[in-house]
């Protein structure tokens, strides 16, 4: 019985003009190292990336590193970039951003976007600019066609649907003969 080949796992090409001298250097690290010139860039990147840390701020966690940001979903990991405004979010990717942020349940645990929940994300990100057009296009008509497309999508990839439109909380009622206030209610201002 054959086995099943397994995928090839999805590589990018990059070209880049090298002087002779670096091309030289490049080539001599390689052969040094019983490398291929492919594994000496993809390292040097690596330790470059390691050895930048993005400065703490209240967003997010101090010393913040490519290991915080990166996951191998692309969707997570073009939300988690968008958010922290050193790497120089693209328009594109502050405008899905917003977009997941209006739409908060379809893409994260809580209405402040801390935790992504992947599951969503892998599902809507392959048609996020679909799911972004039809709410540009279409808000002063159906405000909430967008999120139903959504929901649509989660339900045939056997996922639970978030509520949406999402529901305004009540405050609780105070029952009658309950006298007890708020203390922000003795506040003059």
């Amino acid at each position: 019985m054959a086995r099943p080949t397994a995928k090839a796992a999805k590589t990018e090409m990059l070209t880049i003009r090298l002087d002779p001298k670096t091309r030289f250097l490049l080539d001599y690290v390689a052969r040094l190292n019983g490398q291929t010139i492919t594994t000496v860039v993809e390292r040097a990147i690596m330790a470059a990336a390691s050895n930048n840390p993005i400065p703490g701020e209240d967003t997010y966690e101090p010393d913040t590193t490519w290991q915080d940001i990166w996951h191998v979903s692309e969707g997570v990991r073009k939300l988690r970039v968008a958010r922290i405004p050193e790497l120089y979010p693209t328009y594109e990717e502050e405008r899905q951003l917003a977009f997941a942020k209006e739409h908060w349940p379809f893409f994260f645990e809580d209405a402040q976007g801390v935790s992504i929940i992947s599951a969503y994300v892998d599902v809507l990100w392959p048609r996020i600019d679909e799911f972004v057009q039809m709410h540009e296009e279409g808000r002063s008509k159906d405000y909430f066609a967008a999120g139903a497309a959504m929901q649509k999508a989660l339900g045939e990839a056997k996922l639970k649907v978030p509520e949406w439109p999402v529901k305004a909380k009540s405050d609780p009622k105070r029952e009658p003969g309950n006298f007890s206030r708020d203390l922000d209610d003795d506040i003059p201002f």
